[in-house]
């Protein structure tokens, strides 16, 4: 069994907070579209934040889910589930403190998750793109 690098394990015992905003840097890096996110924890016993995000084609879907989950076991934290690879419009990454949606445009549109979810709690994911555009120089 290898070992872990020290810089790999910095999401092992991170917060649901850190979980959340590092799930949604690496959405940002990968240039999903339409992130939204929600703080929920307060209000629902199954998680304690959602992630939506829209790819631009079922491909897409499948490789943006599997590129999170991937780095994400990389750095510690592993999903204790992934459903919906099968049909490539709406993949659940599922963290436990933190759910990740990721659909294709249609998809996201007919189920409108969002509408569910607490306007008031949505997050303002600006300060997180500002890291990921000063990580790449990026000015958008």
């Amino acid at each position: 069994m290898s070992e872990m690098k020290p810089m790999e394990k910095d999401l092992l015992n991170a917060s649901s907070a850190q979980l959340c905003e590092a799930v949604i840097a690496l959405l940002l890096e990968k240039k999903g579209r339409d992130l939204t996110a929600y703080e929920v924890g307060e209000e629902n016993a199954i998680t304690d934040y959602y992630v939506n995000i829209t790819a631009t084609s079922s491909t897409a879907v499948v490789a943006l889910a599997d590129e999170v989950a991937e780095k994400m076991s990389e750095r510690g934290k592993h999903p204790s589930r992934i459903e919906g690879r099968s049909g490539a419009s709406w993949i659940l990454v599922d963290f436990t403190d933190v759910i990740l949606n990721v659909f294709d445009r249609q998809s996201r549109e007919f189920y409108d998750i969002d509408r569910l979810l607490p306007a008031d709690k949505r997050m303002d994911i600006e300060p997180i793109k500002a890291k990921v555009d000063e990580k790449f120089n990026l000015k958008i």
